[in-house]
């Protein structure tokens, strides 16, 4: 059963302006009281200016910044700091984490505190706390903005959406239809309302030739 939100709102703006149209947008729910965990932000694709990469950069900026006695850890180009909201990307059974998992840091440790002589970094998971060493962190990434496709089968008070040109390879109904129907109270959207139109009305999916059924009769690929 789909449930419909209380509200969805449209905000034109254009691919380069996503990023602060989106950090407005979430300035303005955490002035009314919602947190990082309420809120999550999707896109279609990782790269470019309103890709995921970027607006998470933006949104940890502003939702859990650089702050006196907040503890981080450098992994790469990447920080992660002490209530960060992250993302887990592989399956961790003998954890209970699984891919696509939503947890948020609790606490990070330097070598010094612990038996182990490691960094270590404790990532509750709804109440399930799990620790990683700082090579175990190439099995997260930040959470605030996260494909749609890493979205489905969860639910957040608020989503935030852009729809731009930018995505055009993406731009297809059920993408749409998947990131839209995430939101449990408040859809908000923001964008290229053309790039909207043009995905809604784009019942094409993508196919994968993989000439699986060629090998399963004996064929070689050569035929």
């Amino acid at each position: 059963m789909i449930t419909l939100v209380e509200t969805c709102v449209f905000f034109p703006c254009s691919q380069q302006e996503v990023p602060n149209a989106v950090r407005q947008i979430c300035e303005g729910a955490v002035g009314k009281g919602f947190t990082a965990k309420d809120i999550q932000v999707l896109a279609p694709m990782y790269r470019g200016t309103a890709g995921v990469e970027n607006l998470n950069l933006v949104l940890q900026e502003l939702l859990n910044p650089p702050k006196e006695g907040r503890r981080e850890v450098a992994f790469g180009d990447v920080i992660y700091r002490k209530g960060d909201m992250v993302l887990q990307l592989v399956n961790n059974p003998e954890e209970n984490v699984f891919n696509g998992d939503r947890g948020e840091i609790v606490a990070i440790f330097t070598a010094e505190e612990n038996t182990e002589r490691q960094v270590q970094i404790v990532i509750s998971f709804d109440g399930i706390e799990v620790t990683y060493t700082k090579p175990d962190l190439t099995q997260i990434t930040h959470a605030y903005c996260c494909s749609i496709h890493k979205s489905q089968g969860s639910e957040f008070p608020i989503v935030i959406m852009p729809v731009v040109k930018g995505y055009y390879r993406m731009l297809r109904k059920k993408l749409i239809y998947t990131g839209v129907t995430r939101a449990k109270n408040y859809l908000l959207l923001c964008g290229d309302w053309d790039a909207l139109e043009y995905a809604i009305g784009n019942n094409n999916d993508l196919t994968r030739n993989t000439m699986l059924m060629k090998k399963l009769n004996g064929h070689s690929l050569s035929e």
